[in-house]
């Protein structure tokens, strides 16, 4: 049995009070962490933003289009929550989007819309969800979108290829987001506009398949342009800059180099602090240590270093990308440096991420947003929340809840489940955003933040609740 048109979709396509349900399970749990951690969670990179904003000198050390979003926000309301009622709002709406596909309100069945509403609750007050909906980060929205974008593929699957203009200006809109939202984000987008148009073209939609490529590009164009209309200025350093930085690093330590590449390299790095500073799972420490105007003068000569003894070493280049991104493949943290929060059980987090940065940078915070501080620091509130995710770190429970690659394991079950029960073999496109988001992050951070595959958690959710629905729609169509 192939997957059928109407699966979930019927004439009255109407909000109804499932629907209203569904959306405030999300909003009124994720507003609780909210007001307990006033006014949201912030880190360097998050002040990073807000200076930028507030000083009206802008980067693109953050993709721009984000921190144009959240001088939007704080344009309606001068305050950081505004930021997280967004994206509180946009995950809600979302996911009752999706839930709402995946249950056939013309047939009702209770048992469908009571799985719904129990496995919500479930996923809202697992901690890292909840956190994150308040934690001003870029990854958070990219993550709902591209959770998203995976949704809107498994509807054109569904109706075989048959979409309209109106499907196609919101699938456009949303990879056109993705692409803007984090410096992978073009990669996964422009791959993925490219096997959706032709997934359209060979299911003999070929005005649709040309329009999605022609509206994607022309979104991207559009939101692109707000770089050159805010006069953003390059930043000095990069992601590709930081990977190859860290690979020659590598290299030096483990490989056989010609003597007049290694001397290039150690132009670069001095050699004594390769050793003492590279770190298989962390770029800053010794990207830190690197001349990056060095490396800015000679790009090209050290990313064809990188190249050359990649192909020279293919085993050992592996093993380096294995072994530097644990986050993409392993189940079981162990020497991640990183955390899936950011919070701390003796101090105001925000207050220690504050400081350090404008003095680090010897800024002068401008404007009053930028000058937080948790209102319920230290409250019994404050506490229990605090101290329930920084128990579920490091544990059992951290594989169980917050694990990356956990989920992405989770996801090929649900997949190939799907696939038994549907026979159909186009289910596996509902997961190429994410498995591009993927690669993207196993090829290029070696730097092991949870929210880098924030997206792994969400897109296996979705699935969840497409398995829940499947049996209201399977008797539906028998």
């Amino acid at each position: 049995m192939e997957f059928e048109s109407n699966r979930g979709i019927c004439e009255k396509w109407k909000v109804n009070s499932n629907d209203i349900i569904i959306f405030l399970i999300p909003v009124v749990v994720f507003l609780v962490y909210l007001v307990v951690f006033y006014p949201g969670i912030a880190t360097i990179d998050s002040f990073n933003q807000l200076h930028q904003i507030a000083s009206g000198h802008f980067t693109n050390w953050h993709p721009f289009f984000h921190t144009f979003i959240e001088m939007l926000c704080l344009k309606v309301y001068p305050s950081t929550i505004t930021i997280a009622i967004l994206q509180i709002l946009v995950f809600a709406t979302m996911w009752t989007a999706i839930c709402k596909y995946n249950r056939n309100d013309c047939n009702p069945d209770e048992k469908v819309f009571k799985r719904q509403l129990i496995f919500t609750v479930i996923i809202c007050i697992i901690p890292i969800n909840a956190l994150y909906s308040v934690t001003l980060w870029k990854d958070v929205l990219f993550s709902y979108f591209l959770m998203f974008l995976c949704f809107l593929a498994l509807v054109m699957i569904d109706r075989k290829g048959d979409v309209d203009w109106k499907f196609i200006i919101l699938i456009s809109l949303v990879m056109a987001v993705i692409s803007q939202l984090r410096g992978n984000g073009m990669y996964v987008a422009l791959i993925t506009v490219a096997i959706y148009a032709l997934y359209l073209f060979v299911k003999k939609n070929k005005k649709m398949s040309l329009a999605l490529v022609i509206l994607t590009v022309t979104f991207v164009l559009l939101i692109s342009s707000l770089d050159v209309a805010y006069d953003v200025e390059d930043n000095a350093k990069d992601a590709v800059m930081a990977k190859v930085i860290h690979m020659l690093a590598d290299y030096d330590l483990n490989l056989e180099m010609e003597d007049s590449d290694r001397a290039k390299i150690h132009e670069l790095i001095k050699e004594d602090e390769i050793s003492a500073y590279y770190k298989p799972t962390g770029t800053d420490p010794i990207l830190n240590m690197a001349d990056l105007h060095h490396y800015k003068d000679n790009k090209q000569t050290y990313i064809g270093l990188a190249i050359k003894y990649s192909l020279k070493n293919p085993l050992h280049c592996l093993e380096y990308l294995f072994e530097s991104s644990p986050m993409v493949w392993n189940i079981v943290r162990d020497h991640w440096m990183g955390r899936p929060y950011y919070l701390d059980a003796n101090h105001d987090r925000l207050q220690s991420d504050f400081n350090p940065y404008y003095k680090n940078h010897n800024y002068t915070p401008t404007t009053p947003y930028e000058n937080l501080s948790y209102e319920n620091f230290g409250t019994p509130a404050f506490e229990f929340l605090n101290l329930l995710a920084m128990g579920i770190e490091g544990c059992i429970l951290d594989t169980l809840f917050n694990n990356p690659a956990t989920y992405m394991y989770l996801s090929f079950i649900a997949l190939i489940a799907i696939h038994v029960m549907t026979r159909s073999k186009a289910i596996y496109l509902v997961y190429v955003p994410n498995l591009l988001n993927i690669l993207m992050i196993f090829v290029s951070t070696p730097i092991q933040d949870y929210r880098y595959l924030y997206a792994n958690l969400l897109v296996f959710y979705m699935l969840v609740i497409v398995l829940i629905g499947l049996r209201q729609r399977l008797n539906d169509t028998s």
